[in-house]
């Protein structure tokens, strides 16, 4: 009979410890049920190969593909996992103990209690001891440092969010650029490469002269340095092309052939760059304020650390013993006592610790006032300076266009005086590579005006 009693509280107070545990894995389960759907991990090495590619596209698979993003997920998951530790707080705690032991006493003491001295005790008898128990603790009240510390998770969380649509935005702005250099860059190519067809020409025409005594060797020398300076151009714009590619195959995870590559152009978007930006409603302006939140509760229950925290307790402990065996001892466990109390607790002092980390707090939280000022300083100072190249490319472009249309003029007027053999094909082509050079100014303007644009809109956009 006994066997069977101490089989049955064995395997209470262990269902008790399991008991536990299965709720504590039930909430981490239950998050990541939850969380784990928002990160869509492509782990697929292959890439295919593209061959078009417009803005808008890039820019979809660029979110997909991103590791800033993925990171600024896991970022906000693990600061969820915070809720549920700081949750936790508010729940009871039990825990289930159980122990054994075999004292040999060498000394006949006649007395039958146990004799202390200090935190020293010791057992006069010599036998086998077990002992299980079962301790309930609860925090009653601790003046709000339990809710400041759930209160400082959430913060933690929306900063974590905030973070993220701050990397969407950089993954944004870098996407713009690192585009619209592929675009002018390839536009660049294209129109040298005409270039370099009316340079050869070019050369052709004065190889001719050349062999039949019109034209000197200097001229002629010119005339191969000229096109020679434009093949080298297209290859170092080639080189350029195919750095900004890979960055490009970096930030979409997918492969470009740059030989067949077609490029479309970036639309320009409607949007009045001018208008007034409400800074407290960016993102830079939101994740400060959110971090100054976090700073403020921490000093709060920084302050109160020290305060008196009450708890309320509850224990059952069952125990055996026996002189001779140890098999015994568990035969004979039984229920010893049970405690019901409350306990009140103060650090009266700790080497004014405490008032060194509320200073410190305090100095963080004045750091962080000046880091959110800087922050929105640079943020106004970014897009003052990109209005201000905005209105200077415009200019640039307007004063580009009229070159053109005289460069554009001129060439019909070569052509005529070519047609009546006035001017030579050489004239002719001279001024085409003028217009030509003049169209790839226009084209650089142009891109870096609409990516200027952009650029401001993605800042402004709230």
């Amino acid at each position: 009979m006994k066997n069977i009693k101490l089989k049955k509280i064995v395997i209470l107070l262990f269902s008790f410890l399991f008991l536990a545990h299965g709720y504590a894995f039930a909430i981490e389960d239950s998050t990541k049920k939850v969380d784990n759907n928002k990160i869509n991990l492509n782990t697929s090495a292959e890439k295919k190969c593209v061959t078009k590619i417009n803005f808008d596209e890039i820019w979809e698979k660029a979110k997909e593909h991103s590791y800033d993003l993925k990171i600024a997920d896991y970022n906000v998951l693990i600061s969820k996992t915070g809720i549920v530790g700081a949750r936790s707080e508010y729940f009871p705690k039990l825990m289930v103990s159980a122990g054994t032991e075999y004292t040999k006493n060498y000394r006949d003491i006649q007395d039958t209690t146990i004799m202390a001295i200090g935190e020293s005790f010791i057992n006069p008898y010599t036998r086998f001891q077990t002992v299980m128990g079962i301790t309930l603790t609860y925090n009653l009240f601790d003046f709000g440092v339990r809710k400041g510390r759930m209160d400082i998770a959430k913060e933690e969380v929306l900063i974590k969010e905030l973070e993220r649509k701050e990397k969407l935005q950089e993954l944004n702005l870098t996407l713009v650029d690192t585009y619209s250099k592929i675009f002018m860059l390839s536009k660049q190519v294209v129109i040298n490469r005409e270039i370099l067809k009316l340079e050869e020409k070019n050369l052709e025409y004065k190889q001719r002269l050349f062999n039949v005594g019109e034209l000197s060797k200097t001229e002629l020398n010119d005339a191969v340095v000229k096109k020679e300076n434009c093949e080298t151009r297209i290859y170092e714009l080639l080189a350029i092309l195919q750095e900004s590619i890979n960055w490009l195959s970096f930030y979409t995870g997918e492969e470009y052939n740059l030989e067949d590559l077609k490029i479309c152009a970036i639309t320009t978007p409607n949007f009045d760059t001018m208008q007034n930006m409400d800074y407290t409603k960016s993102i830079t302006w939101q994740k400060k304020e959110e971090e100054l939140k976090k700073k403020e509760l921490e000093l709060k229950i920084t302050k109160r650390a020290n305060y008196p925290k009450v708890n309320a307790y509850s224990r059952y402990y069952l125990y055996g013993s026996n002189p001779n065996s140890y098999n015994s001892s568990l035969d004979n466990i039984q229920p010893s006592n049970f405690t019901v109390g409350g306990s009140v607790s103060m650090l009266a002092f700790d080497g004014l610790k405490n008032r060194s980390n509320i200073e410190r707090v305090m100095l963080e939280y004045k750091q962080l006032q000046v880091e959110r000022d800087k922050a929105i300083a640079e943020l106004m100072t970014k897009l003052a300076t990109m209005r201000t190249n905005l209105i200077y490319i415009d200019k640039q472009v307007e004063a580009n266009k009229k070159t053109i249309k005289e460069l554009t003029e001129k060439q019909k007027a070569i052509k005529r005086l070519v047609s009546k053999q006035l001017a030579t094909p050489i004239d002719e082509n001279d001024v085409t590579i003028e217009l030509l050079q003049a169209q790839i100014e226009l084209e650089k303007n142009t891109i870096t005006s609409n990516a200027i644009i952009r650029g401001i809109q993605i800042l402004t956009t709230y």
